[in-house]
């Protein structure tokens, strides 16, 4: 369901039970926002049908987005993901495998990343070669959190 952008935060549930258990089958409507989460449950036998169920939770999530504030473009610049495994958004470790001569270098450095508008993406690296692990890290989170600053939204 997820790839159709009118059912964004709409997720069809189809549990067939199990010995002592009846079927499941509807859609649930889940929306996060600020550490909270919201759904609810439409239930095809409740609401009249798949069509129906579908519908009616089309129309609660499009309620529920109106009344809950979308981030803001700031706010998404600084959410730090559940995946994130360094800590700071945005700043990561790379290391680039350069092959001249039959020889293989490696170039390791710190990168920052960031986006000023929509559609535009924005990288700084630092040398860890040059500046040393922990200080290219610092420099590069430093960067970003100047950078962030700015964004407008």
């Amino acid at each position: 369901m997820a790839k159709d952008p009118q059912n964004r935060n709409i997720t069809r549930i189809d549990n067939a039970g199990g010995p002592d258990k009846r079927p499941v089958k509807g859609f649930e409507v889940r929306i996060y926002r600020r550490g909270q989460r919201f759904n609810q449950f439409f239930s095809d036998n409740a609401h009249g049908g798949k069509k129906s169920a579908l519908e009616q939770a089309r129309a609660v999530r499009d309620k529920m987005e109106k009344k809950l504030k979308p981030y803001t473009r700031r706010e998404l610049a600084e959410k730090i993901s559940a995946r994130n495994t360094s800590g700071q958004r945005g700043v990561r470790l790379r290391k680039t495998i350069v092959s001249k001569a039959d020889k293989k270098y490696v170039y390791e450095h710190v990168e920052a990343s960031w986006s000023p508008e929509p559609g535009r993406v924005v990288k700084k690296s630092f040398s860890v070669e040059k500046l040393g692990l922990d200080k290219a890290w610092e420099m590069a989170i430093d960067c970003r959190r100047k950078a962030v600053t700015k964004i407008k939204g």
